[in-house]
């Protein structure tokens, strides 16, 4: 038996399911992933069309954390402009998940696309649209950088599970053949 990776991360579509008579998973799923994505795309837009910099309210604060921190031995790379790096990279790394879990197996690179489309989308309303909100190239980097990894986390995430199917389909079709021989 050969890796799911071999062939791709997506050998084993949900098609090949159906023609063994095996139940479909994809209905429930897609209801979850996309309830959760609704709910992560209402919270993502809160965040990028909110007419001010979201952490205006928690600058000064934020500001004399990294003072202490500096204060304490903490490399002075670790700045402002890091923390708000490493925050676009979590932020956009749920929206990778989803999209490499909404987008169908047989055209799952495009998963992969669609982070820095979306990444770019909000910046040009930003730029367009909000006049305190600064769009920068800095933020489509990360959050692209964060929409990978979660691509590859749902991408390692499904591969996982389809080879782990496959040993199972593979068991139940072993088991069902030695009791039609017996």
């Amino acid at each position: 038996m050969a890796c799911a990776w071999a062939a791709g991360p997506f050998a084993n579509a949900p098609d090949d399911d159906m023609s063994r008579g095996l139940p479909s998973t994809s209905g429930p799923r897609h209801a979850i992933v996309g309830s959760l994505a609704l709910v992560y795309g209402t919270f993502l837009a809160y965040i990028a069309l909110w007419p001010s910099p979201i952490d205006r309210p928690v600058s000064p604060l934020l500001g004399r954390v990294i003072e202490e921190l500096h204060e304490r031995g903490v490399p002075a790379f670790v700045n402002y402009g890091l923390i708000e790096f490493s925050a676009n990279i979590a932020l956009f790394m749920p929206v990778g998940i989803l999209l490499g879990l909404v987008v169908p197996l047989r055209i799952w690179p495009l998963s992969l696309m669609l982070g820095p489309v979306l990444s770019v989308a909000i910046e040009v309303v930003q730029h367009t649209f909000l006049s305190a909100r600064y769009a920068t190239v800095s933020d489509v980097i990360a959050n692209s950088i964060g929409a990978t990894i979660g691509v590859l986390i749902a991408a390692s995430a499904r591969a996982l599970i389809a080879e782990r199917d496959q040993r199972v389909i593979e068991r139940r079709e072993a088991l069902t053949a030695l009791s039609r021989a017996t």
